[in-house]
Protein backbone atom coordinates (compact mmCIF):
# COMPACT_ATOMS: atom_id res chain seq x y z
CA UNK A 1 0.00 0.00 0.00
CA UNK A 2 1.29 3.46 -0.80
CA UNK A 3 2.15 5.78 2.01
CA UNK A 4 -0.65 8.24 2.76
CA UNK A 5 -0.17 11.92 2.16
CA UNK A 6 -1.84 15.10 3.29
CA UNK A 7 -3.07 17.09 0.31
CA UNK A 8 -4.32 20.64 0.14
CA UNK A 9 -7.86 20.64 -1.10
CA UNK A 10 -7.74 23.09 -3.94
CA UNK A 11 -9.41 22.91 -7.24
CA UNK A 12 -8.46 22.16 -10.80
CA UNK A 13 -4.76 22.56 -11.52
CA UNK A 14 -4.09 25.03 -8.72
CA UNK A 15 -2.81 22.55 -6.17
CA UNK A 16 -3.85 19.21 -7.51
CA UNK A 17 -6.30 17.25 -5.38
CA UNK A 18 -8.82 19.23 -3.37
CA UNK A 19 -10.83 19.31 -0.36
CA UNK A 20 -14.40 19.03 0.38
CA UNK A 21 -17.20 17.73 2.35
CA UNK A 22 -18.05 15.09 4.81
CA UNK A 23 -19.59 11.69 4.48
CA UNK A 24 -22.65 10.57 6.38
CA UNK A 25 -21.81 8.32 9.25
CA UNK A 26 -22.28 4.68 8.28
CA UNK A 27 -25.34 3.02 9.81
CA UNK A 28 -24.32 1.65 13.19
CA UNK A 29 -25.28 -1.70 14.60
CA UNK A 30 -28.86 -1.55 15.90
CA UNK A 31 -29.56 -1.55 19.59
CA UNK A 32 -33.12 -0.40 18.81
CA UNK A 33 -35.47 -1.62 16.14
CA UNK A 34 -37.28 0.72 13.76
CA UNK A 35 -40.21 1.09 16.11
CA UNK A 36 -37.88 2.09 18.92
CA UNK A 37 -38.30 -1.14 20.86
CA UNK A 38 -35.23 -2.40 22.64
CA UNK A 39 -33.47 -5.32 20.93
CA UNK A 40 -31.24 -7.83 22.68
CA UNK A 41 -27.61 -7.21 21.86
CA UNK A 42 -24.60 -9.52 22.10
CA UNK A 43 -22.82 -9.59 25.43
CA UNK A 44 -19.97 -7.50 24.06
CA UNK A 45 -22.46 -4.77 23.13
CA UNK A 46 -24.05 -4.50 26.59
CA UNK A 47 -22.68 -1.00 27.22
CA UNK A 48 -23.58 1.66 29.73
CA UNK A 49 -25.06 4.11 27.25
CA UNK A 50 -26.43 7.58 28.05
CA UNK A 51 -30.20 7.97 27.90
CA UNK A 52 -31.28 9.10 24.42
CA UNK A 53 -34.57 10.33 23.11
CA UNK A 54 -36.34 8.52 20.30
CA UNK A 55 -35.15 11.18 17.83
CA UNK A 56 -31.53 10.95 18.98
CA UNK A 57 -31.18 7.19 18.77
CA UNK A 58 -28.64 5.74 16.39
CA UNK A 59 -29.87 5.40 12.85
CA UNK A 60 -32.29 8.35 13.14
CA UNK A 61 -30.08 11.01 11.52
CA UNK A 62 -31.50 14.55 11.23
CA UNK A 63 -33.01 15.75 7.96
CA UNK A 64 -30.73 18.50 6.67
CA UNK A 65 -32.88 19.74 3.80
CA UNK A 66 -34.17 22.89 5.51
CA UNK A 67 -30.71 23.87 6.77
CA UNK A 68 -29.10 23.22 3.40
CA UNK A 69 -31.72 25.33 1.66
CA UNK A 70 -30.99 28.19 4.07
CA UNK A 71 -27.18 28.16 3.86
CA UNK A 72 -26.51 27.14 0.23
CA UNK A 73 -26.98 30.63 -1.29
CA UNK A 74 -24.07 31.86 0.87
CA UNK A 75 -21.64 29.20 -0.40
CA UNK A 76 -19.79 30.00 -3.63
CA UNK A 77 -17.48 28.48 -6.20
CA UNK A 78 -14.24 30.39 -6.82
CA UNK A 79 -12.77 30.01 -10.31
CA UNK A 80 -9.12 30.98 -10.44
CA UNK A 81 -6.81 31.89 -13.30
CA UNK A 82 -3.10 31.98 -12.52
CA UNK A 83 0.19 32.17 -14.37
CA UNK A 84 2.04 29.02 -15.31
CA UNK A 85 5.07 28.41 -13.09
CA UNK A 86 7.19 28.24 -16.28
CA UNK A 87 6.82 31.46 -18.25
CA UNK A 88 9.83 31.45 -20.55
CA UNK A 89 11.28 28.63 -22.62
CA UNK A 90 14.81 27.77 -21.52
CA UNK A 91 15.65 27.40 -25.23
CA UNK A 92 14.70 31.02 -26.07
CA UNK A 93 12.18 30.00 -28.72
CA UNK A 94 14.55 27.63 -30.54
CA UNK A 95 13.36 24.08 -31.19
CA UNK A 96 15.61 21.92 -28.93
CA UNK A 97 15.09 18.99 -31.33
CA UNK A 98 16.25 20.94 -34.38
CA UNK A 99 18.58 18.84 -36.55
CA UNK A 100 17.48 15.57 -34.95
CA UNK A 101 15.06 12.86 -36.15
CA UNK A 102 12.52 14.30 -33.69
CA UNK A 103 12.40 17.76 -35.25
CA UNK A 104 9.18 17.02 -37.16
CA UNK A 105 7.47 15.66 -34.06
CA UNK A 106 8.32 18.43 -31.61
CA UNK A 107 8.28 22.11 -32.01
CA UNK A 108 7.34 23.57 -35.37
CA UNK A 109 3.71 24.40 -34.61
CA UNK A 110 4.11 24.71 -30.84
CA UNK A 111 7.33 26.65 -31.22
CA UNK A 112 5.67 29.08 -33.55
CA UNK A 113 2.84 29.66 -31.08
CA UNK A 114 5.34 30.23 -28.31
CA UNK A 115 7.35 32.57 -30.46
CA UNK A 116 4.29 34.70 -31.21
CA UNK A 117 3.55 34.96 -27.47
CA UNK A 118 7.09 35.66 -26.34
CA UNK A 119 7.57 32.06 -25.13
CA UNK A 120 4.82 32.52 -22.54
CA UNK A 121 3.24 29.31 -21.26
CA UNK A 122 -0.56 28.99 -21.04
CA UNK A 123 -2.23 30.13 -17.82
CA UNK A 124 -3.53 27.55 -15.38
CA UNK A 125 -7.19 27.27 -14.36
CA UNK A 126 -8.63 25.82 -11.18
CA UNK A 127 -11.45 26.19 -8.71
CA UNK A 128 -12.23 26.01 -5.04
CA UNK A 129 -15.01 26.94 -2.66
CA UNK A 130 -15.77 29.75 -0.24
CA UNK A 131 -18.55 31.33 1.79
CA UNK A 132 -19.89 34.78 2.65
CA UNK A 133 -19.55 36.09 6.20
CA UNK A 134 -20.49 39.78 6.07
CA UNK A 135 -20.74 42.74 3.69
CA UNK A 136 -19.58 40.90 0.56
CA UNK A 137 -16.54 39.34 2.24
CA UNK A 138 -15.79 35.72 1.33
CA UNK A 139 -13.65 33.26 3.29
CA UNK A 140 -11.62 30.62 1.45
CA UNK A 141 -8.23 28.88 1.60
CA UNK A 142 -4.99 30.65 0.79
CA UNK A 143 -3.96 27.78 -1.47
CA UNK A 144 -7.10 28.30 -3.57
CA UNK A 145 -6.20 31.90 -4.51
CA UNK A 146 -2.41 31.82 -4.18
CA UNK A 147 -0.79 33.61 -7.17
CA UNK A 148 -4.18 34.19 -8.79
CA UNK A 149 -4.37 36.66 -11.69
CA UNK A 150 -8.17 36.63 -11.77
CA UNK A 151 -10.82 35.28 -9.39
CA UNK A 152 -14.41 34.74 -10.53
CA UNK A 153 -16.96 34.09 -7.81
CA UNK A 154 -19.90 31.97 -9.00
CA UNK A 155 -23.02 32.27 -6.84
CA UNK A 156 -25.55 29.54 -6.22
CA UNK A 157 -28.01 31.27 -8.57
CA UNK A 158 -25.46 31.24 -11.41
CA UNK A 159 -24.35 34.89 -11.22
CA UNK A 160 -20.64 35.58 -11.71
CA UNK A 161 -18.82 38.35 -9.83
CA UNK A 162 -15.17 39.40 -9.94
CA UNK A 163 -13.43 38.85 -6.61
CA UNK A 164 -10.83 41.20 -5.13
CA UNK A 165 -8.21 39.82 -2.74
CA UNK A 166 -8.42 41.44 0.71
CA UNK A 167 -5.66 39.50 2.44
CA UNK A 168 -4.09 36.08 2.96
CA UNK A 169 -2.50 34.18 5.82
CA UNK A 170 -0.38 31.29 4.48
CA UNK A 171 0.48 30.12 8.00
CA UNK A 172 -3.13 29.03 8.59
CA UNK A 173 -4.09 28.62 4.90
CA UNK A 174 -6.83 31.26 5.07
CA UNK A 175 -7.74 34.06 2.68
CA UNK A 176 -10.47 36.69 2.32
CA UNK A 177 -11.98 38.04 -0.93
CA UNK A 178 -14.58 40.72 -1.51
CA UNK A 179 -17.24 41.14 -4.18
CA UNK A 180 -19.66 43.97 -4.92
CA UNK A 181 -23.08 43.97 -6.53
CA UNK A 182 -26.79 43.82 -5.90
CA UNK A 183 -28.47 41.19 -3.77
CA UNK A 184 -25.28 39.85 -2.23
CA UNK A 185 -26.14 36.73 -0.16
CA UNK A 186 -26.26 37.05 3.60
CA UNK A 187 -23.22 36.16 5.66
CA UNK A 188 -23.08 32.84 7.49
CA UNK A 189 -22.68 32.92 11.29
CA UNK A 190 -19.55 31.57 12.97
CA UNK A 191 -20.16 28.71 15.36
CA UNK A 192 -18.21 27.55 18.41
CA UNK A 193 -15.73 24.89 17.31
CA UNK A 194 -14.50 24.43 20.88
CA UNK A 195 -17.71 22.60 21.76
CA UNK A 196 -17.49 20.17 18.83
CA UNK A 197 -16.96 16.60 20.01
CA UNK A 198 -16.03 13.39 18.19
CA UNK A 199 -19.33 11.87 17.12
CA UNK A 200 -21.13 15.18 16.54
CA UNK A 201 -23.01 15.36 13.24
CA UNK A 202 -21.66 17.89 10.71
CA UNK A 203 -22.27 18.71 7.07
CA UNK A 204 -20.57 20.71 4.34
CA UNK A 205 -21.46 22.48 1.11
CA UNK A 206 -18.92 23.01 -1.64
CA UNK A 207 -18.12 22.63 -5.35
CA UNK A 208 -16.26 19.35 -5.93
CA UNK A 209 -14.82 19.08 -9.44
CA UNK A 210 -16.52 22.37 -10.32
CA UNK A 211 -19.97 20.80 -10.18
CA UNK A 212 -21.54 23.58 -8.11
CA UNK A 213 -23.02 23.37 -4.65
CA UNK A 214 -22.90 19.81 -3.37
CA UNK A 215 -23.93 18.71 0.13
CA UNK A 216 -22.18 16.00 2.13
CA UNK A 217 -22.52 15.02 5.78
CA UNK A 218 -20.80 12.97 8.45
CA UNK A 219 -19.39 13.23 11.94
CA UNK A 220 -16.47 14.81 13.74
CA UNK A 221 -13.84 12.07 13.90
CA UNK A 222 -11.27 13.81 16.13
CA UNK A 223 -10.16 17.20 17.45
CA UNK A 224 -6.79 18.96 17.65
CA UNK A 225 -5.18 17.08 14.77
CA UNK A 226 -1.60 18.00 13.84
CA UNK A 227 -0.90 17.04 10.21
CA UNK A 228 2.52 18.75 10.10
CA UNK A 229 1.39 21.41 7.66
CA UNK A 230 2.56 24.24 9.94
CA UNK A 231 3.17 25.34 13.48
CA UNK A 232 -0.48 26.38 13.99
CA UNK A 233 -2.05 23.01 13.16
CA UNK A 234 -5.21 22.37 15.19
CA UNK A 235 -7.55 20.67 12.72
CA UNK A 236 -10.98 19.16 13.16
CA UNK A 237 -10.89 15.72 11.54
CA UNK A 238 -14.07 14.58 9.80
CA UNK A 239 -15.08 11.38 8.00
CA UNK A 240 -15.61 13.32 4.82
CA UNK A 241 -15.74 12.49 1.14
CA UNK A 242 -13.51 15.51 0.46
CA UNK A 243 -12.80 16.02 -3.19
CA UNK A 244 -11.07 18.36 -5.61
CA UNK A 245 -12.77 21.75 -5.62
CA UNK A 246 -14.13 21.80 -2.07
CA UNK A 247 -11.17 23.67 -0.53
CA UNK A 248 -12.28 26.72 1.41
CA UNK A 249 -15.86 25.55 1.83
CA UNK A 250 -17.68 25.69 5.18
CA UNK A 251 -18.14 22.91 7.71
CA UNK A 252 -21.49 23.29 9.52
CA UNK A 253 -22.84 22.07 12.84
CA UNK A 254 -26.46 20.98 13.21
CA UNK A 255 -27.63 24.56 13.75
CA UNK A 256 -26.20 25.75 10.42
CA UNK A 257 -23.32 27.70 12.01
CA UNK A 258 -19.83 27.45 10.48
CA UNK A 259 -17.48 25.56 12.80
CA UNK A 260 -14.68 24.98 10.29
CA UNK A 261 -13.11 25.81 6.93
CA UNK A 262 -12.36 22.65 4.94
CA UNK A 263 -8.70 22.57 4.01
CA UNK A 264 -7.04 19.19 3.41
CA UNK A 265 -7.40 15.44 3.09
CA UNK A 266 -5.27 12.44 3.98
CA UNK A 267 -5.06 9.99 1.11
CA UNK A 268 -2.79 7.16 -0.07
CA UNK A 269 -4.07 7.59 -3.64
CA UNK A 270 -5.04 11.25 -4.05
CA UNK A 271 -8.73 10.43 -3.77
CA UNK A 272 -11.08 10.55 -0.82
CA UNK A 273 -10.73 7.86 1.84
CA UNK A 274 -12.89 9.49 4.49
CA UNK A 275 -10.23 11.46 6.38
CA UNK A 276 -10.60 15.22 5.96
CA UNK A 277 -9.35 18.21 7.93
CA UNK A 278 -11.03 21.52 8.67
CA UNK A 279 -9.61 24.70 10.22
CA UNK A 280 -11.63 25.31 13.42
CA UNK A 281 -13.82 28.40 13.47
CA UNK A 282 -12.36 29.60 16.77
CA UNK A 283 -9.05 30.05 14.96
CA UNK A 284 -10.42 31.12 11.59
CA UNK A 285 -12.73 33.92 12.74
CA UNK A 286 -9.91 35.80 14.50
CA UNK A 287 -7.60 35.49 11.50
CA UNK A 288 -10.39 36.55 9.13
CA UNK A 289 -11.23 39.59 11.28
CA UNK A 290 -7.59 40.75 11.12
CA UNK A 291 -7.42 40.23 7.36
CA UNK A 292 -10.57 42.33 6.87
CA UNK A 293 -9.30 45.09 9.18
CA UNK A 294 -5.62 45.19 8.22
CA UNK A 295 -5.03 42.89 5.25
CA UNK A 296 -2.41 41.03 7.30
CA UNK A 297 -2.21 39.06 10.55
CA UNK A 298 -0.19 40.13 13.59
CA UNK A 299 1.01 37.40 15.94
CA UNK A 300 2.76 37.41 19.24
CA UNK A 301 6.42 36.39 19.53
CA UNK A 302 8.15 34.75 22.49
CA UNK A 303 11.52 33.92 20.94
CA UNK A 304 12.14 30.29 21.87
CA UNK A 305 12.77 27.10 19.96
CA UNK A 306 10.68 24.37 21.55
CA UNK A 307 10.20 20.63 21.33
CA UNK A 308 7.82 18.04 22.77
CA UNK A 309 8.19 16.41 26.17
CA UNK A 310 8.45 12.70 25.38
CA UNK A 311 8.08 9.92 27.98
CA UNK A 312 11.88 9.48 28.03
CA UNK A 313 12.43 13.23 28.49
CA UNK A 314 9.83 13.32 31.27
CA UNK A 315 11.57 10.37 32.95
CA UNK A 316 15.00 11.99 32.66
CA UNK A 317 13.69 15.19 34.29
CA UNK A 318 11.55 13.38 36.91
CA UNK A 319 8.47 15.20 35.64
CA UNK A 320 5.12 14.12 37.08
CA UNK A 321 3.48 13.92 33.63
CA UNK A 322 4.34 13.93 29.95
CA UNK A 323 3.20 17.50 29.35
CA UNK A 324 4.72 20.85 28.47
CA UNK A 325 7.02 22.39 25.86
CA UNK A 326 10.77 21.89 26.28
CA UNK A 327 12.89 24.95 25.49
CA UNK A 328 15.62 23.95 23.01
CA UNK A 329 16.96 27.45 22.37
CA UNK A 330 16.38 31.08 23.36
CA UNK A 331 16.89 33.95 20.93
CA UNK A 332 19.10 36.76 22.21
CA UNK A 333 17.14 39.94 22.93
CA UNK A 334 13.79 38.15 22.64
CA UNK A 335 10.93 38.46 25.14
CA UNK A 336 11.87 35.03 26.50
CA UNK A 337 15.50 36.02 26.97
CA UNK A 338 14.52 39.23 28.78
CA UNK A 339 12.18 37.26 31.05
CA UNK A 340 14.96 34.85 32.06
CA UNK A 341 13.87 31.74 30.15
CA UNK A 342 16.73 29.24 29.74
CA UNK A 343 17.45 26.25 27.57
CA UNK A 344 16.11 23.11 29.24
CA UNK A 345 13.17 24.85 30.91
CA UNK A 346 9.84 23.07 30.53
CA UNK A 347 6.97 25.53 29.94
CA UNK A 348 3.80 24.29 31.66
CA UNK A 349 1.47 27.32 31.54
CA UNK A 350 1.26 30.47 29.44
CA UNK A 351 -1.04 32.85 31.25
CA UNK A 352 -4.14 30.85 32.14
CA UNK A 353 -3.58 28.27 29.40
CA UNK A 354 -2.11 24.88 30.26
CA UNK A 355 0.58 23.76 27.83
CA UNK A 356 0.11 20.05 27.24
CA UNK A 357 1.73 19.98 23.79
CA UNK A 358 4.08 22.15 21.73
CA UNK A 359 1.20 23.41 19.59
CA UNK A 360 -0.59 24.71 22.70
CA UNK A 361 2.24 27.17 23.38
CA UNK A 362 2.62 28.14 19.72
CA UNK A 363 -1.06 29.02 19.40
CA UNK A 364 -1.26 30.71 22.80
CA UNK A 365 1.64 33.04 21.99
CA UNK A 366 0.35 33.72 18.46
CA UNK A 367 -3.04 34.76 19.86
CA UNK A 368 -1.45 37.25 22.28
CA UNK A 369 -1.24 40.91 21.26
CA UNK A 370 2.15 42.58 21.23
CA UNK A 371 2.81 44.51 24.44
CA UNK A 372 0.79 42.10 26.59
CA UNK A 373 2.38 40.68 29.74
CA UNK A 374 1.80 37.03 30.63
CA UNK A 375 2.84 34.74 33.47
CA UNK A 376 5.02 31.89 32.25
CA UNK A 377 5.03 28.87 34.56
CA UNK A 378 8.11 26.70 34.03
CA UNK A 379 9.83 23.71 35.55
CA UNK A 380 13.60 24.16 36.07
CA UNK A 381 15.88 21.75 37.92
CA UNK A 382 12.86 20.01 39.39
CA UNK A 383 11.31 23.20 40.79
CA UNK A 384 8.32 25.17 39.52
CA UNK A 385 8.92 28.86 38.83
CA UNK A 386 6.85 31.69 37.41
CA UNK A 387 8.35 34.30 35.09
CA UNK A 388 6.72 37.39 33.62
CA UNK A 389 7.15 37.86 29.89
CA UNK A 390 6.21 40.84 27.71
CA UNK A 391 5.20 39.59 24.27
CA UNK A 392 6.52 41.27 21.10
CA UNK A 393 5.05 41.20 17.59
CA UNK A 394 6.24 38.39 15.33
CA UNK A 395 8.14 39.55 12.27
CA UNK A 396 9.07 37.36 9.31
CA UNK A 397 12.71 38.27 9.86
CA UNK A 398 12.62 37.68 13.62
CA UNK A 399 16.10 36.87 14.91
CA UNK A 400 17.06 33.25 15.34
CA UNK A 401 19.82 31.77 17.48
CA UNK A 402 23.22 31.85 15.78
CA UNK A 403 25.13 28.74 16.75
CA UNK A 404 28.48 27.26 15.84
CA UNK A 405 28.07 24.31 13.52
CA UNK A 406 29.21 20.81 14.31
CA UNK A 407 30.16 18.72 11.30
CA UNK A 408 30.38 14.95 10.82
CA UNK A 409 34.00 15.38 9.69
CA UNK A 410 35.13 16.64 13.11
CA UNK A 411 34.99 13.34 14.98
CA UNK A 412 38.60 12.20 14.99
CA UNK A 413 40.47 11.54 18.21
CA UNK A 414 40.27 9.33 21.28
CA UNK A 415 36.82 7.88 21.94
CA UNK A 416 35.06 7.41 25.26
CA UNK A 417 32.23 4.88 25.28
CA UNK A 418 28.82 5.27 26.93
CA UNK A 419 27.80 1.64 26.43
CA UNK A 420 24.49 1.96 28.33
CA UNK A 421 23.35 4.51 25.75
CA UNK A 422 25.16 3.14 22.69
CA UNK A 423 27.27 6.26 22.19
CA UNK A 424 30.91 7.06 21.55
CA UNK A 425 32.21 10.51 22.51
CA UNK A 426 35.29 12.44 21.46
CA UNK A 427 36.66 15.93 22.08
CA UNK A 428 36.28 18.34 19.18
CA UNK A 429 34.72 21.56 17.88
CA UNK A 430 35.41 23.20 21.24
CA UNK A 431 33.39 20.61 23.15
CA UNK A 432 32.15 17.03 22.86
CA UNK A 433 31.18 15.32 19.62
CA UNK A 434 29.29 12.10 18.97
CA UNK A 435 31.88 9.83 17.34
CA UNK A 436 29.78 6.68 17.05
CA UNK A 437 26.19 5.48 17.46
CA UNK A 438 25.59 1.77 17.91
CA UNK A 439 22.96 0.30 15.63
CA UNK A 440 19.65 -0.48 17.42
CA UNK A 441 20.90 1.20 20.60
CA UNK A 442 18.82 3.61 22.72
CA UNK A 443 20.82 6.50 21.21
CA UNK A 444 20.07 5.31 17.67
CA UNK A 445 16.38 4.97 18.49
CA UNK A 446 16.43 8.57 19.78
CA UNK A 447 17.74 9.80 16.42
CA UNK A 448 21.26 10.81 17.52
CA UNK A 449 23.78 10.97 14.67
CA UNK A 450 27.54 10.85 14.32
CA UNK A 451 28.80 14.44 14.22
CA UNK A 452 26.16 15.84 16.58
CA UNK A 453 27.64 18.07 19.26
CA UNK A 454 26.80 17.17 22.85
CA UNK A 455 25.99 20.41 24.68
CA UNK A 456 24.47 19.32 28.00
CA UNK A 457 23.76 16.18 30.01
CA UNK A 458 20.81 16.51 32.41
CA UNK A 459 20.95 20.29 31.94
CA UNK A 460 24.62 20.47 33.03
CA UNK A 461 27.21 21.63 30.48
CA UNK A 462 29.26 18.82 28.96
CA UNK A 463 32.63 20.42 28.24
CA UNK A 464 34.65 17.20 27.97
CA UNK A 465 33.87 13.52 27.28
CA UNK A 466 34.84 12.71 30.88
CA UNK A 467 32.44 15.35 32.24
CA UNK A 468 29.66 13.96 30.07
CA UNK A 469 30.31 10.40 31.28
CA UNK A 470 30.32 11.57 34.90
CA UNK A 471 26.92 13.24 34.45
CA UNK A 472 25.50 10.08 32.84
CA UNK A 473 26.84 7.92 35.69
CA UNK A 474 25.29 10.31 38.20
CA UNK A 475 21.89 9.88 36.55
CA UNK A 476 22.23 6.10 36.91
CA UNK A 477 23.10 6.46 40.60
CA UNK A 478 19.89 8.47 41.04
CA UNK A 479 17.98 5.49 39.58
CA UNK A 480 16.72 7.49 36.64
CA UNK A 481 15.38 5.44 33.75
CA UNK A 482 16.72 7.87 31.14
CA UNK A 483 19.17 10.68 30.69
CA UNK A 484 18.45 14.07 29.06
CA UNK A 485 20.90 15.10 26.35
CA UNK A 486 21.02 18.46 24.60
CA UNK A 487 22.53 18.19 21.14
CA UNK A 488 23.44 20.62 18.39
CA UNK A 489 23.12 19.67 14.72
CA UNK A 490 24.28 22.32 12.28
CA UNK A 491 22.62 25.50 13.62
CA UNK A 492 19.83 23.81 15.61
CA UNK A 493 19.81 22.72 19.24
CA UNK A 494 17.39 20.13 20.59
CA UNK A 495 16.86 17.78 23.54
CA UNK A 496 16.36 14.02 23.50
CA UNK A 497 15.60 11.63 26.32
CA UNK A 498 17.72 8.47 26.01
CA UNK A 499 16.75 5.47 28.17
CA UNK A 500 19.44 3.28 29.65
CA UNK A 501 19.80 -0.16 28.10
CA UNK A 502 17.21 -2.54 29.53
CA UNK A 503 14.71 0.22 30.43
Amino acid sequence: MKRGTVIGATGGLIAGVSLGALALAAPSFALFNQSGASVAAPAAAQLALPAMSQQARWGNLPNLADLVQAVSPSVVQIQVRSSSPVQKSQFNGRNPFEGTPFEDFFGSQGQGQQGQQGNEAPDRFGSGSGFFIEGGYIVTNNHVVDDAKKMTVVLDDGRELIGTLVGTDPKTDLAVLKVSGDNIPRGLPWGNSATARPGDSVFAVGSPFGLGNTVTAGIVSARGRNINSGQYDDFIQVDAPINQGNSGGPLFDQSGAVIGVNSAIYSPTGGNVGIGFSIPSDMAKGIVAQLISHGTVERGWLGVGIGPVTPDIASSLNLASVKGALVNSVTDGSPASKAGVKEGDVILHFGEREIAHVQDLTRAVADTKAGTTRDLKIMRDGRAQTLKVNIDALKDDAAKPVLASATPDAVAGATLSLSDLGLGLTAGDGGVLISSVKINSPAADAGIRVGDKLVKVNQASATTPDAAKKAVDEAKKQNRNAVLLQLQRNDTRFFVGVPFSGN
